[in-house]
């Protein structure tokens, strides 16, 4: 079997869907991965093959310039603000990749296409090809409403491939613990989520024995670049007056807005989160779906800040489970947070019950043989 993996050029997003290709690619299938941008590299890296769908852009710098564009306003979750006109909005780059992705399904001829909520472009190019389309979910925040949304602003691109719009997903591959699920899709499929985060070499202060507790700090790969550091200003502070020890994995961002960092806090450049997670005893951070769903992975409590894009979404999934606090504004960003966050038993009991809970799941390896026989069957595989 052939599949194809088509995704916007982002971290996030690209990410969650390596453990499922390296599953395909271990049972013996073809695996082929169409992106753009520094996601052909980082593909590359992954141990996969990929195609760039549109050379010369970088999506990366686009996405942050009109991120920064967006200025005081508050941004909107995923499908709050409804459907977007037809052939108007933002598309992730599946526009720019579409015609590209269209040709090299055409000469390649997968058997069945996985593309994310917003990789669209995958979507359309099932369409065309007639094979069935898988939807890997990456959070809390996405839904049907707001992948229709998204596809709508790809009618251009349906109308120059001679189709009238998508054909609906043959399945939803639903990664968050199903107890936590928003979400209740037709053809919905639960599958664990493991963490992919790139390989790296562990520190030896990492693994060694300490006497304190540790706190892993993150902002993802997205929103330093737009946002600066200064949203983690306060835990520098908090550190100050906590017994524990900080790390900030904020990606070799600059950090001279956190001033004169105390002691007990340790920025490093890159170190794969989970790797990360699994020698600490608690987690910060800005509510990415990959980030939120690594600490739900890890069993850890965590503070998410969750400001912006599905940020709010995966926050409030967090917070109803129990395992972890969600700030309801600059007041609640205190030292008492943080010494809450790392002494509450509530909150780890509830955050190893879910890592529990996501452990027994259908792992990707599990889910291959079921993908086989949806493209055997055309996606009429119930």
């Amino acid at each position: 079997m052939r599949v194809l993996f088509a995704g916007p050029p982002f971290f996030g997003l690209l990410y969650p869907m390596v453990p499922l290709a390296h599953a395909l690619r271990a049972a013996g299938h073809d695996v082929l991965v169409a992106t753009c941008g520094a996601a052909v590299g980082h593909s590359e890296r992954a141990g996969l093959v990929a195609v760039d769908c549109a050379p010369g852009i970088d999506p990366d710098a686009l996405y942050a310039r009109m991120e920064k564009a967006k200025g005081d306003r508050k941004p909107s979750a995923p499908g709050e603000r409804g459907e977007a006109p037809k052939g108007k909005g933002f598309s992730f780059f599946s526009d720019e990749m579409a015609d590209r992705m269209v040709e090299l399904a055409e000469d390649w001829r997968p058997d069945l296409v996985v593309h994310t909520p917003l990789g669209v472009a995958g979507q359309l190019v099932a369409a065309r090809t007639k094979v069935p389309s898988v939807l890997h979910a990456v959070g809390f925040g996405h839904t049907s409403a707001h992948v229709r949304m998204i596809n709508n602003t790809l009618t251009p691109a349906y109308e120059r491939h001679g189709l009238d719009g998508p054909e609906p997903v043959a399945a939803w591959l639903d990664v968050v613990p199903p107890s936590m699920s928003t979400t209740d899709e037709p053809r919905r499929w639960f599958m664990r989520y493991v963490p992919y985060n790139g390989g790296g070499r562990l520190p030896e202060w990492l693994t060694a024995n300490r006497r304190s507790p540790r706190v892993t700090v993150t902002l993802g790969t997205v929103r330093p670049v737009v946002d600066g550091v200064s949203p983690v200003k306060w835990v520098v502070d908090a550190a100050r007056e906590t017994d524990a020890e900080f790390v900030l994995a904020l990606g070799g961002s600059d950090l001279s807005d956190l001033g004169e960092l105390p002691g007990n806090v340790r920025p490093v450049d890159w170190i794969p989160l989970g790797a990360l997670l699994a020698h600490s005893d608690a987690v910060i951070h800005h509510g990415g779906s990959g980030t939120t769903l690594t600490a739900l992975d890890s069993g850890l409590p965590q503070i998410v800040l969750g400001e912006g894009a599905d940020r709010p979404a995966n926050a409030a999934a967090v917070r109803a489970r129990g395992c972890g606090l969600v700030p309801d504004g600059t007041g609640d960003l205190t030292p008492a947070l943080v010494q809450r966050l790392l002494t509450d038993a509530g909150l780890r009991a509830a955050a190893r019950d879910a890592a529990r809970e996501m452990a027994a799941m259908p792992s990707p390896a599990e889910t291959v043989q079921r993908l086989v026989e949806l493209a055997r069957t055309g996606g009429e595989l119930r």
